[in-house]
């Protein structure tokens, strides 16, 4: 990570997009985050999003944006805070709407909500309809 970061430094303040990938400061923060939840370090993965609040991730495509809510979704889901993990669905679909609906850990999250919540969150239950996971 310090290389990425250090490397990611000697850009201009946005990530950019070269050869079908993208560089930059933003995608080393949306590859750290998922790193921390795939090595089940669920609360350094919302530390990393609290810290992100507000922030602007100039150059990152919507669907990168999206997938950095996913993976915050994921993140408070397995850190036990079900309300922060549907806020960040809501965000994902704001930022990416298709991805939101189709990606594979979007609709996992969702599912897993779902079940916990059943029908006691109208705003999940929306969600999932839209999603085409459950009937409303």
């Amino acid at each position: 990570m310090e290389k990425a970061e250090r490397l990611a430094g000697h850009l201009r303040d946005a990530d950019v997009y070269r050869h079908n990938l993208t560089f930059g400061p933003g995608n080393v923060v949306l590859h750290e985050l998922a790193t921390h939840i795939e090595l089940e370090r669920p609360r350094r993965a919302v530390a990393m999003v609290d810290d992100l609040t507000g922030v602007s991730l100039p150059g990152l495509a919507p669907t990168s944006i999206g997938h950095l809510h996913i993976d915050a979704a994921r993140a408070h889901l397995a850190a036990g805070d079900r309300d922060e993990a549907l806020q960040s669905l809501l965000r994902a679909r704001e930022a990416a709407p298709q991805m939101a609906r189709i990606h594979p850990m979007a609709r996992e999250v969702l599912r897993v909500l779902v079940s916990l919540h059943r029908r006691s969150k109208p705003e999940l239950a929306i969600l999932a309809k839209w999603a085409g996971l459950h009937e409303a």
